[in-house]
């Protein structure tokens, strides 16, 4: 079922928006400070109801443990994303201050502009004071997704404390973690949820274990990967960095270390070295083994639909964050309970339970996105496949990647920034996989306010994956097209 959702004015100064996204609405979760994690059908996008200023204004923003910006689109944006999402500004709160500094983040396939200001931000049983950006510009890409914003999840610092920094200053918690369990859209009612303060011990099987963030990845969830396998073979990669991103839809790795895992696979086959077919028949799960122990992710994941009689993994051979690292993103995520630990710099696993509660559909409040409770999984959003899952999707689908830095793929439509490397995919083309996210120096907070020697503080000087960069995927994976 699909429904609009729409934002009813509330004054002559809001403007309404219609727009035909699908929502899967996530259960009322029953732990203290935790929030539903609603998705769009698709195992695509995971979000949830967040609130701002003082009239409690609901955005859908995108829960995303790569990102260290948040923002969201505001009124006086007019690009075409804009005009189909709700918004947030000055207008829509009599709290609103507005904040120095120029919001200019740059992607590989896309970009975000705008000004800053500082509100109360609520989810989850918690309301925080922080400076968020407000979007004049975004681009056409985010027309795809229901989202409103992006909700930074991650450790990444700019021009102003991050969602994660302002959390632990307001000493709202005991214990500053959040765990996470994504729904699988084909799985049935959505019962996904975050949880702050601490990990909801019903969705998962054993224990957590933790693997410490690596020393030189502090400001991401990047951990050491200890091998890679299918079924029982083990392909022996090891001595990577795993970035842990709940805004990537697939698994991206180093073109070597993906071809290595796809030859434990019979018959698996790829023309490019970063796209791989495989027996569509496969039901071996794929593992990832992290500090000592091995965690299986389904082939409901990993193996795609038949599409003109084959079928591809969700496995790619992409070098997106660096040469030497995996970006392991919700394939891997919605077969484990995740938790991370600000305090201790870590990040740990348990093996989710399977879900037995019932999703029940939630109003919002007035003048935000009604969430619209489906019985089915087909996504309306613009070339969405009628597939369960992101993993059942067809070859029209529109994964998102939260990567970083330049791609190491050989298709002949992937830019690379300052070059683009040619080749042919294993059908058609993987397009707009440069997630690369770099905010120009240009009238930053931090100089103005605290008078710095250096313009860089959101980083010029280092790069920031995200799926902020919702963008950076967002041209589509048009494989067997």
């Amino acid at each position: 079922m699909c429904r609009k959702t729409r934002k009813q004015a509330r004054g002559a100064s809001l403007t309404e928006r219609d727009n035909t996204y699908k929502v899967q609405t996530a259960a009322n979760p029953s732990q203290t400070n935790s929030a539903g994690v609603d998705q769009d059908g698709t195992d695509y996008s995971y979000f949830a109801e967040v609130t701002f200023g003082d009239k409690d204004t609901p955005l859908y923003m995108l829960l995303d443990t790569g990102a260290g910006t948040t923002w969201v689109m505001g009124p006086d944006c007019t690009s075409a994303a804009c005009t189909t999402h709700n918004s947030f500004g000055p207008k829509d709160s009599s709290t609103l201050k507005v904040a120095k500094g120029t919001m200019n983040l740059q992607y590989g396939s896309g970009s975000v502009m705008g000004s800053y200001a500082t509100d109360s931000v609520k989810i989850a049983g918690l309301e925080l004071s922080m400076t968020i950006g407000i979007a004049n510009t975004t681009s056409d890409q985010f027309s795809s997704f229901p989202m409103d914003g992006i909700l930074g999840l991650s450790r990444q610092s700019g021009d102003y404390p991050n969602f994660l920094e302002t959390l632990v200053t307001s000493k709202a918690l005991k214990d500053n973690v959040f765990g996470m369990d994504l729904n699988r859209a084909s799985d049935g009612p959505n019962t996904g949820e975050i949880n702050f303060g601490a990990p909801d011990t019903s969705r998962y099987s054993g224990d957590l274990t933790y693997t410490s963030v690596t020393q030189n990845n502090l400001d991401d969830w990047a951990i050491m990967l200890e091998n890679v396998g299918v079924g029982t073979k083990q392909s022996g990669i090891s001595g990577k960095s795993a970035y842990i991103d709940s805004g990537t839809s697939y698994i991206f790795g180093p073109p070597a270390d993906v071809i290595k895992f796809h030859e434990l696979i019979p018959d698996s086959a790829t023309t490019d070295n970063s796209t791989f077919t495989v027996p569509c028949s496969t039901t071996s799960p794929v593992t990832f083994t992290f500090s000592g122990v091995t965690y299986s992710v389904s082939s409901k994941d990993w193996v795609g639909p038949e599409v003109n009689g084959v079928c591809t993994s969700n496995i790619f051979g992409v070098s997106v964050v660096d040469k030497n690292s995996w970006l392991v993103g919700d394939t891997f995520l919605k077969n484990v309970y995740v938790v991370f630990d600000v305090d201790k710099n870590r990040v740990g696993f348990a093996p989710k339970k399977a879900a037995t509660s019932t999703a029940t559909s939630t109003s919002s409040s007035s003048g935000g996105p009604t969430p619209i409770q489906s019985s089915t999984t087909q996504s309306s959003l613009p070339n969405s496949s009628s597939s369960s899952s992101s993993s059942s999707s067809s070859s029209s689908t529109i994964p998102i990647t939260g990567s970083s830095t330049t791609l190491e793929a050989p298709s002949n439509t992937i830019s690379t920034g300052s070059s683009q490397t040619s080749g042919t995919s294993a059908a058609s083309s993987m397009a707009g996989l440069d997630g690369h996210e770099t905010p120009k120096p240009t009238g930053t907070a931090a100089s103005q306010t605290a008078g710095a020697s250096s313009t860089t503080t959101s980083g010029t000087s280092h790069t920031k994956y995200s799926i902020s960069t919702v963008l950076a995927v967002i041209a589509a994976l048009a494989l067997f097209s």
